[in-house]
């Protein structure tokens, strides 16, 4: 998937371009066109986020499921007290769900860990250089550590103009936060919401 790309400077342009270089020219890349991870509403947010660089045959989602949420918040703060709560709530309803609190950068996902910990957020953990346990509980990370994983919940944090501002690197980053998600996914920022998110979310966001 060429839509999940971590790094603009690894010199990667496409597959066309790549098998050609190895000689392998006759060889067709099909992709895959059915998506069994996640709902529609989250594969149609994750395609709005790539913008012009979305595919132009999107994979298709098998299920639907409860709505992409986006919720403002003034301060930090704030955002850190509302998911505490909520985060408090889905772990007493279904305790052996999966949930990831990701964050684009380490220093955010610091700064809410510590805000759920003391929040008292059950099951918590920090998870830094992709010592993911798999099993139910709260995991906090960074988007460069979830690539390839799946999470029952995943909550986007700080999806904020500064964090993720209109750029090629951001819109990747923000796709793979989103397509982690497989039954619903929450959006979360303190300021002004990131414009890569559309237009119609951000309009009705909490």
């Amino acid at each position: 998937d060429t839509a999940q790309r971590l790094h603009m400077d690894n010199g990667f342009t496409d597959w066309k371009t790549v098998l050609g270089e190895l000689g392998l020219e006759h060889v067709e890349v099909e992709p895959l066109q059915l998506s069994y991870r996640s709902t529609r509403e989250i594969l149609d947010l994750s395609q709005a986020v790539l913008g012009p660089l979305a595919p132009s045959e999107p994979p298709v989602a098998t299920r639907s499921g409860a709505p992409v949420e986006l919720f403002q918040m003034a301060q930090t703060g704030d955002a850190v007290a509302h998911l505490s709560e909520a985060l408090r709530e889905l772990m007493h309803s279904e305790p052996r769900s999966s949930v990831a609190v990701i964050a684009r950068f380490p220093e955010q996902a610091d700064l809410y860990y510590e805000g759920l910990r003391k929040g008292e957020v059950p099951f918590l953990r920090r998870i830094t250089d992709q010592e993911f346990p798999f099993r139910p509980g709260v995991d906090v990370t960074d988007v460069r550590q979830v690539k390839g994983l799946e999470f029952d919940y995943v909550v986007l944090v700080e999806v904020s103009e500064s964090s993720y501002p209109v750029e090629d690197e951001a819109r990747h980053l923000l796709h793979i936060g989103a397509t982690r998600a497989a039954h619903q996914l929450w959006i979360l920022c303190s300021g002004k919401p990131s414009r890569l998110l559309p237009e119609s979310l951000r309009d009705r966001g909490y």
